[in-house]
């Protein structure tokens, strides 16, 4: 095993497999742009290297992530310049496209929080496997936002409209069985063999043709890349709006002003808003 990477981003080969860790336990591994950039860069590294045949990414301190770190936002100012906004959405959407042009599948590993952001950022790999602790929420629309990692494209591939429409408009949470339910995940464990599904699932991929694995995955899902380049492009100009609204500034101070209060670990409630979202 080789274990590399930043403090934020633990970067690690068991085998044949390579495993991201999202390692900002303390916001729940809430993204800021430049950590969702270094994710994207890594797995071109990972896939240009071609030497594993799986990518997993996961979350450190039991959550996957809890979306954007809008503290990220209110450093930026009242004000913030639409070039600054803009590159900042950018270096979000990097990582998604990264994971669906990435030639050998990525599971994500779920645990704990999967919200705004990181439930796009899930919904973008090739498999999800959840412990039994995960919770999904969208939560855009909770603080005057709108999904801008893809969501309104995958999530309603694998739900279907209806309970796609459900999810990003109520931005209720699901516990780990709802989401099996809908399609968000295809196998739910307990938690404390979380790591041993994911290897077994590892193993089974790995015992098969690398030129076979990459030539379905290229098949699988070449044909939405453009539509989902598409999705993203219109989410993006949706959400610059919308970052700029009066209505979410409004929500954006009420939720600094409520966490800086708190400390960054204190425990969450499923169905209260999260300590970072989306």
């Amino acid at each position: 095993m080789t274990t590399s990477g930043s403090d934020e981003l633990l970067s690690r080969t068991e085998g044949t497999a390579h495993y991201l860790t999202l390692n900002r336990p303390h916001r729940r591994n809430a993204l800021t742009p430049e950590l969702a950039h270094r994710v994207a860069q890594d797995i071109d590294a990972i896939s240009e290297l071609g030497t594993a045949r799986t990518i997993v990414l996961t979350g450190a301190g039991g959550h996957f992530c809890a979306g954007l770190d809008l503290h990220w936002l209110r450093e930026l100012g009242d004000l913030p310049t639409i070039p600054a906004l803009q590159q900042g959405l950018s270096q979000f959407q990097s990582v998604i496209l990264a994971i669906v042009r990435c030639p050998i599948p990525v599971i994500a590993a779920l645990q704990g929080t999967v919200a705004g952001f990181g439930l796009d950022l899930a919904l973008a790999c090739d498999m999800r496997i959840a412990a039994e602790s995960a919770s999904f929420t969208s939560a855009f629309a909770r603080m005057g936002l709108v999904p801008d990692g893809g969501s309104t494209f995958t999530l309603l591939r694998l739900t279907g409209v209806g309970q796609a429409l459900r999810l990003l408009m109520t931005s209720e949470s699901l516990r780990a069985d709802a989401a099996l339910r809908m399609g968000l995940v295809e196998e739910v464990v307990a938690d404390d063999i979380l790591p041993s599904c994911v290897t077994r699932l590892i193993s089974a991929i790995g015992a098969n043709d690398p030129a076979s694995l990459r030539a379905i995955k290229r098949l699988t899902r070449a044909a939405e890349l453009g539509a989902l380049e598409q999705a993203l492009a219109t989410e993006g100009a949706a959400q610059l709006q919308a970052l700029q609204s009066a209505a979410f500034r409004q929500r954006l101070e009420a939720f600094t002003g409520r966490t800086t209060t708190t400390p960054d670990n204190a425990a969450t409630p499923p169905n209260s808003q999260p300590t970072d979202h989306p």
